[in-house]
């Protein structure tokens, strides 16, 4: 080898030898900026994000699905609202539970939001099953919906004590910067 082709190849050498530590530099640096942005985030903010999860069908399902206007949501609008209800049911069995509010305000605005606030007793747990939905009204623009859930069963325990009711609802949820929120909840218990 020449002196000139040798000290290519050496530069060559040395520029991938620095290569790999500042990639991995690099990466670090990425994923500590990504990490700063999901600390002390909004709950709905889309670095946490909202999961799809939907319930068996004996917790929760759809029953009828048109509106007395005929609006009727997709199916994946259909997914999206039944997730929504039963992930803030499940937000508010976790708040009781653990006493930690914060996931509340993912699912649940407004008066209802501050209902949920005001009963939140963390040395308690609540279950809920059998939720059969009723579409009673979409709007055209696809943001607000409101809904019946008829004869589900809350079970809550307070100090040992453990108390089954069934129920029905009437409920109203908004679409909120990409989140389905309950606005308004009225329970009559049976």
């Amino acid at each position: 080898m020449t002196g000139k082709s040798r000290l290519k190849f050496m530069l060559f050498v040395l520029g991938l030898v620095m290569a790999v530590p500042v990639g991995l530099a690099a990466v670090a640096l990425l994923s500590q900026f990504v990490v700063s942005f999901n600390q002390g985030a909004d709950p709905a903010s889309i670095f946490r994000g909202h999961s799809l999860a939907l319930p068996a069908a004996d917790n929760a399902e759809w029953i009828s699905v048109s509106d007395a206007d005929g609006v009727n949501p997709s199916l994946s609008q259909q997914e999206e609202i039944l997730s929504a209800y039963w992930l803030a049911w499940e937000a508010v069995g976790r708040a009781y539970q653990t006493g930690d509010t914060s996931d509340l305000a993912t699912y649940w605005a407004g008066g209802a939001y501050e209902q949920v606030l005001a009963g939140n007793n963390p040395s308690s747990t609540l279950a809920h099953t059998g939720h059969d939905l009723h579409l009673t009204y979409f709007s055209s623009d696809r943001s607000v919906v409101s809904l019946r859930d008829e004869a589900f069963t809350i079970t809550r325990t307070i100090d040992e004590h453990t108390v089954s009711m069934q129920a029905s609802a009437t409920v109203v949820m908004t679409l909120d910067q990409g989140f389905w929120r309950i606005r308004s909840m009225t329970v009559q218990f049976k």
